[in-house]
């Protein structure tokens, strides 16, 4: 075998004379790429090492090119994938644990920002004419460009220099960063954006183990925790099964999630990995990797014995939240600042007593936020959503309500409607919601006159889609991923997707790890937002979420910790502490209290707490800040 390598490294460093940078940039990515790999195989690292970061060098210059809606072309960006994991992996092998973390962090973010700006789909982006024109311009010149080269080589000509191409592309690469924003994260950026009570857990899925790397302020590098083969071998089959037991059996999905949930913790081992993690951090942001986007790790137990009810939440009293990678978490951080300090009233005494005595406006710790935007029930079949989004708007002025037939795409588009939604500090979607694994962009959130049955004969199938077997949705009359990229969302303290499957991604397309509803509002500018990771139930939902925005209003604005809060509480609370809790809540009008009550009461008794199980608390998650 150690022959073989020496001559497959010999032969790939032959092939790299013919295959240059200049002349062959995707024969020489690749070439390198298996060079890397015979390096590594070979234990001869710091070679490995400097070969994939040529190699990825320029598969970044590259991306703009290989990245459609082709698949050979998703295939290729999926190749590229490999090579990042391949580069973590020799950096951890040669003891450069913070670069690791950076390799990762370059992965997921090019990822975000090859779907961003694909040459379908960037002239649909709510970015300026002046960065939208200089792009399109380079993307024709650099075909232009392609074009020449390949004739003077077909005509045998001299003139076949490829700089002028490589200048272009790198000009492309650094105008796409510039318009989305999305710098390079360095690993001392991550360290010092932490303070001493929060603790990054990192999640990464290699080829024959997975790790966990926990970030803190207490050591310059990370710690790591790593799994044994077969512990990653438990995990896929874990994972196969708890999918199809929710696509084909909710019910049963439902009633076996709690075990479910026992057995993952024991495969990623987390009490583990917790005891890595310093006494003093009171706070977690988890980073999910692939598949494990899907799941409520802040609802995995901490023991499996059956009397224990301490789940990974408990631990960390200052909340738990999660964030697609370190990079999208800075800028939901830099969001929040930005608009704590827009709206900081320590400097305005006077102002601040006046918005303490107007009870219509939510006050915390220093901050005024007033201005909800919500949606509601406006597909007119949830029956607890009336209830939910009315106490919720209570407390708020102004605000903004769509309610039922009024809930259109069309009124979104309406001027003032439009202004109101663009200005709201808070959005709130109690609606229906979908997530489309094949098309992850038409994934939607259902609004008025969406719901299609049946579907005309002639009908145009680009517009439309079935999800059940009797159910299509109108794509124009919802609010779709595509359009989510286009708002603009510049106060936005928090988007409450109160609806089904709204958290969930495309774990499948390794090329594109983190791309959902979420991510798109991370994008228009949102800090936070909390979303669902499964179907969620309609009655408890809507008492959940009506806790929640209590908290926000009268414990704290940190949205982790508020909706941590809420779910504490609704797995402890008893049926007559809710009817309890209910009778104090002066926001709810008599008829709806009544409706709640008899829900409760027909389905409890006074000792039971009704909403114990993970399936009605633990769906939702806080993203972002």
């Amino acid at each position: 075998k150690a022959q073989n390598l020496e001559l497959a490294i010999a032969s790939y460093t032959a092939a790299l004379e013919v295959y240059t940078r200049q002349a062959f940039p995707q024969n020489h990515a690749d070439t390198l790429f298996n060079l890397g790999i015979a390096y590594q195989d070979a234990q001869r690292l710091t070679e490995a090492y400097t070969t994939f970061h040529s190699a990825i060098e320029t598969a970044e210059l590259l991306r703009g090119e290989i990245v459609s809606g082709d698949q050979s072309k998703r295939k290729q960006a999926e190749e590229w994938n490999k090579l990042y994991r391949r580069m973590v992996e020799v950096c951890l092998e040669l003891k450069k644990s913070s670069e690791a973390i950076e390799y990762i962090e370059r992965s997921k973010t090019r990822n975000l920002v090859e779907l961003l700006f694909s040459p379908d789909f960037y002239p649909k982006l709510a970015i300026s004419e002046e960065f939208k024109n200089q792009l399109q311009q380079l993307q024709q010149e650099i075909e232009e460009e392609k074009r020449r080269i390949e004739q003077a080589e077909k005509s045998n000509l001299q003139d076949s220099d490829r700089t002028q191409l490589n200048q272009l592309r790198q000009t492309r690469e650094q105008l796409i960063t510039r318009i989305i924003g999305l710098n390079p994260i360095r690993y001392d950026e991550i360290h010092n954006l932490l303070d001493k009570e929060t603790a990054i857990i990192q999640f990464y899925i290699f080829n024959n183990c997975f790790r966990a790397f926990i970030i803190t302020r207490y050591k310059e590098q990370p710690e790591i925790w790593q799994s044994e083969p077969q512990d990653l071998e438990k995990l896929a089959n874990w994972m196969g099964e708890y999918l199809q037991l929710y696509s084909e059996e909710k019910k049963r999905w439902r009633f076996c999630l709690n075990d479910k949930l026992n057995q993952l913790a024991e495969i990623l081992h987390i009490p583990e990995i917790l005891s890595l993690v310093p006494q003093e951090c009171k706070k977690v942001i988890l980073i999910p990797n692939l598949f494990l986007h899907l799941l409520p790790l802040h609802a995995l137990p901490l023991s499996l014995e059956e009397s224990s009810e301490q789940y990974l939440l408990d631990k960390f009293p200052k909340g738990v939240s999660y964030a697609p990678s370190c990079q999208l978490w800075r800028m939901t951080q830099n969001k929040a600042k930005t608009l704590s300090d827009s709206l900081n009233f320590s400097k305005s005494p006077e102002m601040f007593r006046s918005a303490q005595h107007d009870n219509s406006s939510i006050v915390a710790g220093g901050l005024l936020f007033s201005h909800l935007f919500a949606i509601q029930n406006p597909t007119k079949d949830l029956e607890f959503t009336d209830i939910e989004v009315e106490t919720i708007a209570a407390a708020f002025h102004p605000r903004h309500i769509l309610k039922k037939n009024q809930a259109t795409a069309q009124a979104l588009s309406e001027p003032t409607t439009a202004e109101s939604f663009r200005n709201a500090n808070w959005l709130h979607f109690s609606c229906h919601g979908y997530f489309n694994f094949n098309l992850p962009e038409k994934s939607a959130l259902l609004l008025a006159a969406s719901d299609i049955s049946p579907l005309a004969a002639d009908a145009e199938t680009s517009r439309y889609l079935r999800v059940s077997r009797d159910t299509e949705i109108d794509l124009e009359n919802c609010l779709t991923l595509e359009d989510i990229f286009q708002l603009s969302l510049p106060n936005c303290r928090l988007v409450t997707l109160s609806a089904c499957e709204t958290g969930l991604v495309d774990f499948r397309n390794t090329s594109d790890e983190y791309i959902g509803l979420p991510s798109g509002f991370i994008r228009a500018g949102a800090a936070s937002i909390v979303s669902s990771l499964w179907a969620v139930n309609d009655f408890s939902t809507a008492l959940l979420m009506i806790k929640f925005y209590e908290n926000l209003q009268t414990v704290t604005q940190n949205v982790p910790f508020a909706l941590n809060q809420a779910q504490q509480w609704f797995r402890r609370v008893t049926q007559r502490e809710l009817l309890q809790w209910l009778d104090g809540k002066t926001d709810m009008n008599a008829e709806q209290k009544q409706k709640v009550k008899q829900e409760l009461e027909k389905r409890n008794k006074p000792e039971q707490q009704p909403f114990k199980q993970p399936v009605f608390w633990a769906g939702f998650c806080a993203i972002g800040e």
